[in-house]
């Protein structure tokens, strides 16, 4: 059997947005070339911009023949031990593209995975009402959202237009470090344990 430390974790980025020109992308560049530095983590960016979903007008579980890209985004996010979003802040809330993207899932589809929240915005406060909904989306979905978050604000002035980093002091380690370790701790425990640990995330 392999060893648990040497399990590659499938924790992909999930980016919210597929609006022409977001600043979003570039948020997601960069932590995925973090991540992708790290060997016991498979990782790689499932861009909405790329997949097109098409508007949600039936469950999936109801479709007799759902889209491919549909089935394909679905069993990303199923076969994966964690998931990073990164969404910008729109108008207070969050893309609609990516409500209909997560509306697709099934109830409880993502529940035991571990799923940290980067939110973007140019302003001053990074995002922060968007976060608070995505934590009870997630929620709803049955995973786990870290405690620890990664507001990014006044993007704009962070990165520049090839999406280098001109603000050398921001950092995502503490974000990735935290968001892996809870992937890995919870990967590795008895579905009685992960029962109990849904359920105190869900009395919050």
């Amino acid at each position: 059997m392999e060893q648990l430390s040497q399990i590659k974790l499938r924790i992909p980025i999930l980016l919210g947005s597929c609006r022409i020109g977001r600043e979003s992308l570039k948020v997601a560049k960069f932590i995925l070339a973090e991540l992708v530095k790290q060997d016991r983590i498979d990782t790689e960016l499932i861009d909405l911009g790329e997949y097109k979903l098409p508007m949600l007008e039936e469950r999936l579980q109801d479709s007799s023949n759902p889209p491919d890209n549909v089935l394909r985004f679905c069993s990303k996010l199923g076969q994966a031990d964690g998931i990073l979003l990164v969404t910008p802040e729109y108008k207070n809330g969050y893309p609609g593209v990516l409500k209909n993207a997560l509306d697709y899932l099934e109830p409880q589809a993502l529940k035991y995975k571990p799923i940290g929240i980067c939110t973007v915005s140019s302003g001053r406060f990074g995002g922060l009402d968007c976060l608070a909904q995505l934590r009870l989306v997630s929620l709803a979905l049955g995973a786990l959202p870290i405690p620890d978050k990664l507001p990014v604000p006044n993007v704009k002035e962070l990165f520049d237009e090839n999406g280098n980093l001109s603000d050398l002091k921001f950092q995502a380690r503490p974000f990735r470090k935290e968001s892996f370790a809870i992937a890995n701790a919870i990967s590795n425990r008895p579905r009685e344990e992960k029962n109990f640990l849904f359920n105190q995330s869900s009395s919050f």
